[in-house]
């Protein structure tokens, strides 16, 4: 018997065509975990962090992640979650539409 819990996927992106876009291909690949989407990252980090359904309580996670948020830097984000926590060793796919060279980096 397998007792490994599925692993949630928690997109953080503003832009809710460019989340319909991933969402889409996720399910396309074949993949059909939950998607857990927000929009600004404090509402995001809350639930990384706080919540009892989140992934630091409640179980394996993987993020995607815009670095371009209205409320917060996704570097910020990456920041804490890579930190010295419960969720340091989750992995993070960085998504971004910029072509500043610097910010790619």
């Amino acid at each position: 018997m397998n007792s490994q819990r599925p692993v949630n996927i928690v997109m953080i992106e503003d832009d809710e065509g460019h989340a319909r876009l991933i969402e889409k291909n996720i399910r396309r690949a074949g993949i059909n975990n939950q998607v857990t989407h927000f929009t600004d990252g404090g509402s995001a980090l809350a639930y990384l962090m706080d919540d009892s359904d989140g992934p630091a309580r409640n179980g394996p996670a993987l993020i995607l992640l815009d670095l371009n948020l209205p409320d917060m830097s996704g570097t910020d984000i990456l920041a804490r979650v890579k930190g010295d926590g419960p969720l340091k060793a989750t992995p993070v796919i960085v998504l971004t539409t910029t072509d500043d060279k610097q910010e790619v980096a």
